[in-house]
């Protein structure tokens, strides 16, 4: 099973920046399109669920259009902020029609909403984390901790909004580094995104910034996961703020996890 994530949030990348709203929000779907079909294009294999976090392109209508994308069933999730307003913690969810999600926001009261997708072996949690290096560990420990309450296999995808390369050193007023935090309170683990680097922003003085932030973490079992990017050597940030990540899900002492369409796929493979 192959679970995807992609921060939609701002369609203001190189190329569209200058779209009035409409034609950004038409463009960013054809965005997503594009995206899936190069992963099924160099894997051979469609994306079981997609989680996208989108706020200013108009949710609605983009759920919509994708909803008519071959085998998928579209969800727009509107989350508000204390002032009720569009938060950064709306989500699109995207899943094949075979998968019947059981789907659920968590934590909307009290913090950024974990969007939770409980499937047939598996449950994952799709998170926008707050922008805040000092506040962003606090809330990937909770949204762990909510998953490992499941007592199943879990994973949790997005955007974290804390460096891979932090993740393993100390943090302030805190001697433990979130890897090795995690690590003892749930024996979960991070998984790159085989991405040289996940978001860019061109500074004020004109220079192209980068950092690693959108990854997953996965509970102990789960015992393989393989990174997908789109097509080797990809790093397309440049489009939209964020570039989209995948991965491929095995539980222990099994296959690969798989939806009925990706087998499918894989028969007409072998021939």
């Amino acid at each position: 099973m192959i679970v995807a994530y992609w921060n939609t949030q701002r369609a203001s990348g190189l190329r569209s920046r200058n779209l009035e709203p409409q034609a950004r929000c038409l463009w960013c779907c054809q965005q997503i399109v594009q995206w899936i079909i190069e992963t099924i294009d160099s894997h051979q294999a469609m994306p079981s669920l997609i989680f996208l976090s989108e706020v200013s392109q108009g949710g609605g209508e983009l759920a919509a259009y994708l909803g008519t994308t071959s085998g998928y069933q579209a969800r727009y999730f509107a989350a508000g902020d204390r002032n009720n307003n569009a938060s950064p913690c709306s989500f699109i969810v995207m899943w094949l029609e075979e998968l019947k999600p059981e789907i659920a926001i968590i934590g909307a009261s009290t913090r950024r909403p974990m969007v939770r997708v409980k499937l047939r072996d598996l449950t994952v949690g799709g998170v926008h984390i707050i922008a805040n290096s000092d506040k962003a560990p606090d809330e990937i420990l909770d949204d762990i901790h909510e998953l490992e309450m499941e007592r199943r296999p879990a994973v949790l995808i997005g955007d974290m909004n804390y460096p891979w390369s932090s993740l393993d050193k100390a943090r302030h007023g805190n001697p433990k580094s979130l890897e090795d935090e995690v690590d003892y309170l749930y024996d979960w683990e991070p998984v790159h995104p085989h991405l040289q680097a996940t978001f860019g922003k061109i500074t004020e003085t004109g220079a192209f910034r980068t950092q690693l932030l959108d990854y997953l973490w996965k509970s102990e079992d789960i015992s393989r996961i393989e990174a997908l990017p789109p097509y080797p050597g990809y790093n397309q940030w440049t489009l939209i703020d964020h570039a989209p990540i995948a991965y491929r899900i095995h539980l222990n002492d099994e296959d690969e996890l798989m939806s009925d369409v990706e087998d499918e796929m894989g028969d007409d493979a072998r021939g």
